[in-house]
């Protein structure tokens, strides 16, 4: 691959910078409204620079719209679900990748197959069962769903990358009398760390943001989490722009922060998967 020259160097440099800065000016827009007063806001308008500055809005947001309930059941879903959802498709994708018997590749089309389940042909019979084991309207009552849900991708992606850890490093331990239990906790795991960083952070994402299921499966306010609490603040608040984009960006924290401490293993551990089919 050839060296590109100085001045296509500094081009792609300019043309990088625009994009960025055309992605990140709703996020600044969004910033600029949450810190500053309404009196500010409709005397200047929404592209001026603030001149007011205020974090009202956070407060309001924290206390008066409850944000701080939400908070707590979607970060208390969050991560009790994704490290335990990831737990149990990493175990299941050890034997679907690395131990030889006969209905492995019908097995995992099986769980391949949920993938292309609609969500919305399954809230109605999920209800109803949900309701006849007492967990409707209760934050268990989304934990389970969400697993299900998820491990389909997290199969696909942990059998993928544990494919690519070679076979002899697996035998190796069995001659050293490792039972697969240790191969699995010693071995797989650390080895697969890009894979379930990148797993954590999708489905991280993913169970901060989801809403349908939890819009059917939760119905007193104190159980609701932020994506679900967000459209009755959104009504709530509906003239307080400042307010609403205080409570976007509380909403979007945990993500960022995230993504952030973890980003560096997200490319590797979706690509290196596709290294053997």
């Amino acid at each position: 691959m050839t060296q590109l020259k100085t001045w296509e160097r500094w081009a792609l440099y300019i043309v990088l910078t625009i994009v960025a800065a055309i992605f990140l000016f709703p996020f600044v827009i969004v910033v600029f409204t949450a810190i500053r007063t309404q009196g500010d806001l409709m005397r200047s308008g929404v592209f001026s620079l603030p001149r007011e500055l205020s974090l009202d809005g956070f407060r309001q947001a924290w206390y008066l719209g409850r944000f701080n309930v939400y908070y707590r059941n979607s970060i208390l879903i969050s991560v009790t679900k994704v490290p335990a959802g990831i737990l149990v498709a990493s175990l299941a994708a050890y034997p679907l990748a690395k131990w030889n018997f006969r209905a492995r590749d019908t097995l995992f089309l099986m769980f391949l197959a949920g993938i292309g389940v609609p969500l919305h042909v399954t809230l109605l019979p999920n209800s109803i069962l949900l309701k006849k084991m007492g967990l409707l309207d209760t934050l268990a009552g989304l934990f389970f769903p969400y697993i299900a849900y998820g491990l389909p991708l997290q199969i696909l992606v942990c059998r993928g990358f544990f494919r690519t850890i070679p076979d002899e490093l697996i035998d190796a331990a069995y001659i050293d009398g490792c039972s697969d239990g240790r191969i699995y906790w010693n071995i797989i795991l650390p080895l697969a760390k890009p894979a379930i960083s990148a797993l954590f952070i999708i489905d991280f994402l993913a169970t901060w943001n989801e809403f349908m299921m939890a819009l059917i499966f939760v119905h007193s306010d104190k159980w609701k989490t932020v994506p679900l609490g967000m459209m009755y603040f959104q009504g709530q608040f509906s003239a307080s722009y400042p307010v609403i984009n205080a409570g976007v960006l509380i909403s979007i924290v945990p993500v960022l922060l995230i993504y952030i401490m973890l980003q560096r293993y997200f490319v590797s551990g979706i690509t290196a998967g596709a290294i053997k089919g």
